[in-house]
């Protein structure tokens, strides 16, 4: 009887030991799995403001990672802004329902490889190193008209004009997918165009507002070359994606977007033009209210050019940095 006791003590000492071994390895095997996900996951990732801006033609964001990352070397990347990064969940509803109409405005600009080709078979470089620097033009004649002869003092003025351009699509205004205007001829030409549904109006989409909206502060002295750009990329406007252009500029150490299609918009629907939002006209409502970029392309005006994704371009130091409005 006391051998048959010994017996069973050691076969169950025997089995607990082998259920311990099996779980430490299976843990060690859970372990080796999550960091496989996490590392397949943010390849060809670009980190900025501490998450994840995929390559490709991605729509939606992926895993972030664990801490903030910063190069020197390399443009589109910054130190997160510990005070505004993180949007409580009540705020982010309130932001989506601020883009809650601008939906359609996500279809202004084709995908990145559609919009490279358009663009180098469209666009004739002259003093530019690259096709996106001829659309910003401070020094053209009729730009600096526009500021004259609406009596645009400071860059306030300037973005409440902006806001009183009308979007409307380039397929109902160019009757293509895709067309880029130069400043001076959305400004001056695109009141009487045929096509327009709000004669003597300047109206046109994204593109052309921001390339006009940066040329426009550039060419007032309000700002330089170092502290305007415009900016394309994906965003999400009350969960619809897309393409997009808008413009950012650089005050107190930090960057900020401006959008000018914030204002009135043609709906082809109704067959009418819908006010923008009365709020909408606060100069820096950006800087404390989150602006819903996915996918960062490129940045440029028409002195510096950055491909954010490529990670190649030269632009001075401080264009190495992203607003942290962006969610």
């Amino acid at each position: 009887m006391k051998r048959l006791l010994l017996y069973g003590i050691i076969f169950c000492a025997l089995v607990i030991g082998y259920a311990s071994a099996f779980s430490n390895e299976q843990q060690e095997q859970n372990v080796e799995n999550v960091q496989s996900i996490s590392l397949n996951d943010t390849q060809g990732a670009s980190f900025i403001n501490g998450r994840a801006f995929i390559s490709g033609d991605t729509r939606g964001t992926r895993a972030m990672p664990s801490g903030n990352s910063q190069s020197s070397g390399s443009p589109g990347r910054m130190m997160q802004n510990p005070q505004r990064a993180v949007q409580q969940p009540s705020f982010q509803n309130d932001q989506e329902q601020l883009f809650a109409d601008r939906s359609q405005f996500v279809q202004d600009v084709q995908s990145r490889d559609e919009l490279n080709r358009f663009l180098q078979g469209n666009t004739v470089l002259l003093d530019a190193d690259y096709h996106f620097q001829m659309y910003v033009t401070p020094d053209n004649e009729t730009v600096l008209e526009y500021i004259e002869d609406n009596d645009l003092e400071d860059k306030y003025d300037i973005y409440e004009a902006a806001l009183s351009w009308i979007w409307v699509s380039d397929s109902l205004l160019n009757d293509e997918d895709e067309a880029w205007l130069y400043p001076a001829e959305f400004l001056s030409e695109t009141p009487y165009y045929s096509s327009n549904p709000v004669p003597g109006t300047i109206i046109s989409d994204c593109e052309e507002q921001a390339n006009t909206l940066a040329s426009l502060l550039i060419a007032s002295g309000e700002y330089n070359g170092s502290s305007v750009r415009v900016a394309l990329g994906y965003v999400n406007f009350d969960g619809v994606t897309g393409g997009h252009a808008w413009v950012e500029v650089y005050e107190d150490g930090e960057w900020f977007p401006l959008d000018a299609t914030m204002g009135p918009y043609y709906d082809e629907e109704e067959d009418e033009v819908v006010a923008g939002d009365e709020y909408n006209g606060d100069y820096y409502q950006f800087t404390t209210e989150s602006y819903p970029v996915i996918q960062l392309w490129y940045y440029y005006n028409d002195e510096y050019f950055v491909d954010v994704m490529a990670q190649t371009g030269d632009a001075p130091d401080n264009w190495k940095e992203t607003p942290s409005s962006y969610y």
